[in-house]
């Protein structure tokens, strides 16, 4: 099948806009039902698990783990002194993974795939997306075959996934990033960290509380672009329940060693060696643009491979719009979703900005981090 649905031009035989959106997340899934409320036909491409990172491999699972270590800390560490004896608990991880799964599951088909079946003005394709040109998309389906999809307006929304670093002998290893850890079926008895991130820093206290003993390598301090009192309290919190920080120190080769039982990771840096049964390497995410074929449409990218795109979510091709982590734009599921609607709204006719001049951001580590980020050139609402 060449051609499925095709474009319009408002003077086809259906009378409405086609909209292509390559992804099913936050900027995704905003922009597919506006569009659709704005009288438009989309069809949606995802080559992966339906909902994108937050539902299925970010937000929510992370803040399920977060909180269930939480509770393990709380039992271990009780503040009444004697009025609630504090007690060790047993943590069971495959009971604690399987109830995390079950509730990502739930809300997984709740508030995507549950939505998406009902709605007969979006056509969802399993499959990789590519564009032939910047008028078509060539779509390989995930159960054999290919498709090629005509649109009027496209919305990329293919997100973004972990960053890996250069380091090495890195990529020779069983490493874990976010999405390995958060999965993971057991607590490792030591876990060492590469990075500083928000994720490296919320997981690594999570495995900590959950038993583990932890370190993290930060090239500078924690929150190193904020306020240094921020940063301090952060430490401080981390150092007081066990956690290693090592500052201003990277890991300059990495090395994993098969034992007769499990393997050992052995990282080195410039104030010694250090081992551990686990690694996880949480510094940054990349956009997912370099399988899209963009230099057939003329999308500018910058040297990180992230979409540039203006306040109303227009790349530089006209009728191509981004939105969510692909974009240059900071990387937040509410970030997405806000920009994934005014997308639609903009490629359905009207004009919409996303203001990013006041933005909140929050760090769900213990202490908590809650920041307003004001940020110049901010368009009007």
């Amino acid at each position: 099948m060449r051609d499925l649905l095709g474009r319009n031009d408002k003077t086809g035989s259906s009378g409405a806009l086609h909209i292509a959106v390559i992804g099913s997340g936050g900027a995704a899934m905003a922009a597919a039902l506006k569009a659709v409320e704005q009288g438009a036909r989309v069809t949606l491409i995802e080559r992966g698990t339906i909902g994108g990172t937050c539902v299925n491999v970010g937000c929510v699972p992370s803040k399920i783990m977060i909180r269930a270590a939480h509770i393990a800390h709380l039992r271990r560490e009780s503040p009444f002194d004697g009025g609630i004896a504090a007690t060790t608990p047993t943590i069971q991880r495959t009971a604690l993974l399987a109830q995390q799964q079950a509730r990502v599951d739930e809300l997984r088909h709740a508030k995507y795939e549950g939505i998406l079946e009902g709605n007969p003005a979006i056509t969802v394709l399993h499959g990789s997306a590519r564009f032939k040109d910047n008028r078509n998309l060539i779509v390989q389906l995930n159960d054999g075959g290919e498709r090629v999809v005509a649109f009027d307006r496209c919305l990329i929304a293919t997100g973004a996934s972990p960053a890996v670093p250069p380091i090495p002998g890195l990529k020779d290893t069983p490493y874990w990033t976010s999405t390995e850890a958060l999965v993971s079926e057991t607590i490792p008895k030591r876990l060492a960290v590469i990075g500083s991130s928000v994720v490296a820093l919320e997981l690594a206290q999570a495995f900590a509380r959950l038993g583990a003993k932890v370190t993290i390598l930060a090239r500078s301090t924690l929150f190193f672009r904020e306020d240094p009192a921020i940063g301090e309290a952060v430490t401080a919190a981390f150092r007081m329940e066990g956690i290693e920080v090592r500052e201003h120190t990277q890991a300059s080769q990495v090395a994993y060693i098969n034992g007769e039982g499990d393997g050992e990771f052995v990282l080195t840096t410039a104030h010694g060696e250090l081992r551990a049964d686990k690694l996880l390497v949480a510094t940054g995410r990349a956009p997912n643009t370099r399988k899209l074929a963009l230099d057939a449409t003329g999308v500018t990218l910058t040297p990180q491979g992230a979409i540039v795109i203006d306040p109303g979510m227009r790349t530089s091709v006209e009728h191509i719009y981004a939105a969510g982590d692909c974009t240059d734009q900071p990387q937040f599921v509410y970030v997405a979703a806000a920009a994934g609607t005014r997308a639609a709204i903009n490629m359905t006719g009207g004009d919409a900005a996303l203001n990013l001049t006041a933005m909140p951001a929050v760090v769900f580590t213990d202490p908590q981090v809650a920041d307003r980020r004001l940020q110049r050139g901010g368009s009007a609402p």
